[in-house]
């Protein structure tokens, strides 16, 4: 499922310590596979080592670590698997002034927290952001007939709309397919999904209510809900209600057939060194009345001095109308440490069992349990920056089932040059193999990135070779066991304006017996109301 990265105003909270010490926030501008920059009016008192928050969905969550740092910006890296996005908001957690007791005074506020560009779930200040695209995949096999897609991407993001408590978001796609043969494609050419769409009021700092199709990011597993969705905090604790729908399992559309409703209760405990969350909640499905599933979910979060970040989510079915007692079908643990500036270390494990829906499938039931085997996997990714400019990278990871089949097995290295993006620009080096029961694949990429107009056009290219190897094609059949490709490509980024980007790519790949093209094209279009475009 596609994954959101939805921006919601939070409240910021002014403190009574030190020079009239504050929280203020910032915003992304930049991301790379390594680092993540932040731009603040100031930061004057943000150090090293420090965490910031992800401000997202009516709470402060930590996701970055601050490496470097100038006057007004910082570079970070991320914490476990948050994801960010560029223009997303970043507010600071502790702030290194005089911690002196002083006499507050509301009228000497630090000129970096300008009023108009302090954002309140339930103030005034309004905020517009969103995203345009447009983009056109073109392939043009040379042992088959082309194949053309174009898609519409919009998305918004509108805080406090015209000063007031209500607040939009919402994230649109529209695909349109040209098949070779229309007249032989059974498929559906037109395709439309509204992958996020709802309206939030806030009517005081504390609570939330959302109507419409969203995620919700204290019980994030649970998908998007088609609904209401109402959360309150007291102090430390919190609890939520949701009311709604599933979205339909073949088509992504509106289903009133398919009801669901549920609670949920957490806490939040937030200091100097410990950022913590966790949330349990009971949510029964129905399908057209009937019970297809009923289960409760789990989730905990916790950052530890800004180095350690764990996090895990559970899923556990109590409903069964076949065998008794509840069913584990979901187990996920991650945890990322940050030895020093130079060295990190991430590992996962995750156990996944097929959801059994009790009416969708109600005619299968019994096979699927009589099949009720566990997908497990292990990931494992070390990170190491000698230098400066210079990045290490290995990862493993194992895939496998409880009965020992469908195992496969991940390797990969990677290396990264990053200096003078205008010159030297950035350079990568990456090996990967995948080993599992009828196929051992290689790969190895290389991929040169720079600046060619400061601020108007990059260009990077890439040349990647892959070996198959089959198993079970054994010499002097027909079908060869081993099979060689290459890819040759490259791309250009041209900045028309700050907001505007148009982006063309254009590839090869060589088979030995077919030469296969690829084409993409993209214009992008950005707006932010605190912006000038």
């Amino acid at each position: 499922m596609l994954r959101y990265s939805i921006g919601i105003a939070l409240l910021l909270l002014f403190a009574a310590s030190g020079t009239a010490q504050e929280s203020y926030s910032g915003e992304v501008t930049f991301l790379t596979s390594q680092h993540v920059y932040v731009k603040f009016a100031s930061t004057e008192g943000i150090a090293v080592k420090d965490t910031l928050d992800l401000v997202k969905n009516g709470s402060n969550t930590s996701c970055l670590v601050v490496t470097s740092m100038s006057s007004t910006s910082c570079v970070c890296t991320v914490i476990g698997d948050c994801k960010v996005q560029k223009q997303d908001r970043i507010q600071t957690r502790v702030l290194h002034a005089n911690e002196a007791p002083v006499r507050r005074e509301t009228r000497n506020r630090s000129p970096q927290a300008k009023p108009a560009e302090v954002d309140t779930l339930g103030g005034k200040a309004e905020r517009i952001r969103g995203r345009l695209s447009a983009a056109s995949y073109s392939t043009m096999p040379s042992a088959r007939e082309s194949d053309h897609r174009l898609i519409y991407r919009f998305s918004l993001t509108a805080n406090n709309i015209a000063n007031s408590k209500f607040s939009v978001e919402t994230y649109l796609n529209y695909r349109k397919l040209y098949p070779a043969n229309p007249e032989k494609y059974s498929q559906r050419t037109d395709i439309f999904n509204v992958y996020n769409l709802a309206v939030t009021y806030a009517p005081d700092s504390n609570t939330t209510l959302t109507l419409g199709r969203k995620i919700n990011n204290s019980a994030s597993s649970l998908g998007a809900i088609d609904g209401l969705q109402a959360e309150r905090r007291f102090g430390n604790l919190f609890a939520g209600v949701i009311a709604g729908f599933r979205p339909d399992i073949f088509t992504y559309t509106l289903n009133t057939n398919l009801l669901q409703y549920g609670g949920y209760v957490g806490s939040q405990l937030t200091s100097s060194k410990i950022n913590s969350r966790s949330t349990i909640g009971l949510l029964q499905q129905t399908n057209s009345g009937m019970v297809d599933r009923r289960y409760a979910y789990l989730q905990h979060s916790t950052t530890f001095n800004g180095n350690l970040n764990i996090f895990s989510s559970a899923e556990l079915d109590l409903y069964s109308s076949i065998q008794g007692g509840a069913r584990l079908t979901n187990l996920f643990v991650s945890s990322r440490y940050r030895f020093s500036r130079k060295v990190d270390l991430f590992a996962s494990y995750d156990s996944r069992r097929r959801v059994v829906y009790y009416e969708t499938f109600r005619n299968d039931v019994e096979v699927l349990l009589d099949d009720d085997l566990a997908r497990q996997g292990l990931r494992f990714r070390l990170n190491v920056r000698p230098t400066k400019i210079l990045g290490l990278g290995a990862a493993y990871s194992r895939r496998f089932q409880a009965d020992g089949a469908n195992a496969s097995d991940n390797i990969q290295v990677s290396a990264n040059i990053n200096k003078d993006p205008e010159g030297f620009g950035r350079w990568s080096l990456q090996a990967n193999r995948n080993t599992s029961n009828y196929l051992r694949s290689d790969v190895l990429s290389f991929r040169h990135t720079r600046t060619l107009i400061p601020r108007r056009l990059s260009m990077s290219f890439y040349f990647r070779m892959v070996e198959y190897r089959y198993a079970n094609r054994p010499e002097g059949t027909t079908l060869s066991s081993r099979v060689s490709q290459r890819y040759y490509g490259g791309d250009l980024t041209l900045d028309l304006a700050r907001s505007f980007t148009f982006t063309i790519l254009g590839e090869l790949s060589t088979l030995p017996d077919q030469q296969n093209y690829r084409l993409n094209m993209s214009l992008t279009k950005r707006f932010d109301s605190k912006k000038k475009q």
